[in-house]
């Protein structure tokens, strides 16, 4: 069982990346496992939190081993690993930094006439991934963590892939496999999967994996370790873990807070404080789904969120070209799209599209980026076997926006312009609302909105900057989902969303 102390452990794999840690954690103390493993232990200046550092080697084994054998020794709030990896996409440059949002075990599959994958996948701690991006909201996050001169890294937001291969070659069999399975994927290294998936099944620690790109995986590996890298991505990657670090609410500070319980003391709601956006005076135009698609004949109610840009360049047509293809990459990533399931893309002169339609499964799902910047994605409202209709919960459907939401702002690098989301469930007419955990068991529904036509659209009519809804997606979907059930609710309903 974890301790409720104020412990994390950073992992990594070579000496160059634990000494690039190791720099930034001062007066460490040795401390060895009984099986022989060597722990140093630190604080982070300016906080209290307790650091362990580890150094596992290379490969995915060991690094759920030890990862494994730290949280039973130590007891972590939350665990690291940091480090360097090989680059998948072109659009990084060497020493940029890689927070994984999703980790990838990319050997897993079965051979038959073509090999099948199978591949196991771990999403990041969402409470570290939104430390991390509060963390790069400040653009002078890494001053005083890098050498003087040395400008802050580029970071990125994306999937990794883990495997037991070191990728060195650009037109080899790995590289065709990661191509086509897993093109959403962003770096590429050998310990990832090991740790998260240790992390995942010791009582669900919270696990974030930081990666430095070192190479270019396709061949140049040996240039660029000589140009030194190696050193620069394992460096970005250190201080940007301990920039993480330093962004989680320091452990015994809510308590601190909290007013005292004394019995003089007078009893008052706490209201948590959310970020406030700047509320527009008109609601920005939204090309909703039914405009940019129309909808199929036999389609059921479905959810859509879009992210509408306050004001953005418009993008051109062969980066839409381009968009078309990502969009279904990081669909299956994301496993937004299954990998088994056939995805159609589109480009038209103002918008690109991926999206299923399968009125067999009562499916539809879909990705859109238009070329004014708005994005959007939709999926189908989960339907109940027992009632035969589309079901609208509400603690389902806060959970999905704020996953949709992460979707939308992981699609391509956000421009600096602000964003207003919006949202809507269009048809809206046959669908009723109660829990999940109640459709499942009910032989009866009431018709919500007694079966009135018509979409039900939440306007964007607040706009944020996109780090900051990257930051504040609890609070961003919560509203959203409240304003949406309002729609929902007859004068008479004393039902409470």
């Amino acid at each position: 069982m974890r301790s409720s102390g104020g412990k994390i452990v950073v992992f990594t794999a070579l000496p160059l990346e634990y000494r690039a840690v190791r720099a930034r954690v001062p007066d460490l103390q040795r401390i060895d496992h009984e099986a022989g493993t060597i722990f140093e232990r630190g604080r982070i200046p300016g906080t209290n939190w307790e650091v362990y550092l580890a150094q596992v080697g290379q490969g995915n084994q060991g690094a759920a081993i030890l990862t494994e054998r730290a949280i039973r020794m130590i007891g972590p709030d939350a665990v690291f690993f940091t480090g360097i990896a090989g680059r998948t996409k072109h659009d990084m440059a060497l020493g940029d930094v890689v927070v994984a949002t999703r980790v990838f075990a990319y050997h897993g599959g079965k051979q038959e006439d073509t090999f099948k994958t199978r591949p196991e996948t771990w999403p990041a701690s969402h409470r570290l991934e939104q430390a991390a991006r509060f963390a790069v909201l400040d653009p002078n996050w890494a001053q005083a963590l890098l050498p003087a001169g040395r400008e802050a890294p580029e970071v990125h937001f994306k999937p990794i892939a883990a495997g037991e291969v070191v990728v060195n070659a650009q037109a080899s069999t790995l590289q065709k496999l990661l191509d086509e399975h897993y093109n959403g994927v962003a770096a590429i290294e050998t310990e990832g999967a090991g740790f998260a998936g240790a992390a995942s099944m010791a009582d669900q620690v919270p696990a974030l994996v930081i990666r430095g790109i070192s190479d270019r995986a396709d061949g140049s590996k040996q240039h660029t370790d000589n140009g030194g890298f190696q050193l620069i991505a394992a460096d970005n990657a250190a201080a940007l873990t301990i920039a993480v670090i330093k962004a989680l609410t320091s452990p015994g500070a809510v308590e601190a807070e909290l007013p005292s319980s004394r019995s003089d003391t007078i009893d008052a709601p706490l209201i948590a404080s959310a970020p406030v956006g700047h509320q527009l005076k008109e609601p920005l135009p939204v090309p909703w789904r039914r405009k940019l698609l129309p909808l199929g004949s036999s389609e059921g109610a479905t959810m859509e969120v879009h992210l509408i840009p306050e004001d953005s360049p418009r993008l051109p047509m062969r980066q839409m070209n381009q968009l078309k293809d990502d969009l279904v990459s990081l669909g299956r990533s994301e496993s937004f799209f299954t990998a088994t399931e056939e995805v159609s893309s589109v480009l038209e002169a103002d918008f690109a599209a991926a999206y299923v339609r399968d009125p067999r499964r009562g499916r539809s799902v879909g990705l859109v980026i238009t070329g004014s910047g708005q994005r959007a994605c939709w999926e189908s409202l989960p339907r109940s076997s027992s009632l035969h209709m589309p079901v609208l919960d509400p603690e389902h459907t806060q959970e999905r926006v704020a996953d949709l939401l992460q979707l939308l702002l992981r699609l391509h690098d956000i421009p600096r312009t602000r964003f207003a989301p919006a949202m809507a469930i269009d048809p809206a007419e046959i669908l009723t609302v109660m829990s999940l955990d109640a459709a499942r068991v009910s032989n009866s529904a009431v018709l919500a909105r007694n079966g009135r036509g018509g979409p039900v659209q939440i306007m964007p009519d607040e706009v944020w900057d996109a780090a900051t809804i990257g930051a504040a997606v609890p609070t961003i979907a919560e509203e959203l989902t409240l304003r949406l059930m309002h729609h929902f609710r007859s004068p008479n309903d004393l039902r409470q969303f």
